[in-house]
């Protein structure tokens, strides 16, 4: 390895050493103050964090709407679905890759989806 390159490495991993350092004091006094360990964890009786306040769908509860959304709409469109769903279509996305793996939907010319024959 180049000798700057090391020296660059050198520093990057002596500041994480350093911060690492200062965190731990951070939370020591954080604890001293409040009783309380600085750090949560989320663990099986604490729930995830939700966006703006929304509770998060169960476990499939989006993939069965998305199938039956295109069941009722054949050809929709990404975009078409996020609304309809009420979600975002980077979700829209994930769900749509994940079944045409699964080989429940496919792409359609036009950019749509629909059901594959089951």
């Amino acid at each position: 390895m180049d000798a700057t390159i090391q020296r660059a490495a050198d520093l990057i991993r002596e500041r994480i050493h350093e911060i690492d350092a200062d965190k731990k004091q951070l939370e020591a006094s954080l604890a001293a103050l409040t009783g309380k360990s600085a750090t949560k964890k989320r663990g099986p009786d604490r729930p995830r964090a939700s966006n703006n306040g929304r509770k998060n769908a169960p476990r499939g509860q989006r993939r069965e709407q998305l199938l039956a959304h295109l069941e009722q709409n054949p050809g929709a469109r990404p975009s078409q679905i996020a609304k309809a769903l009420g979600v975002s279509p980077n979700q829209v996305s994930g769900l749509l890759r994940k079944g045409r793996e699964d080989k429940l939907v496919r792409k359609v010319r036009g950019g749509g989806y629909r059901l594959t024959a089951r």
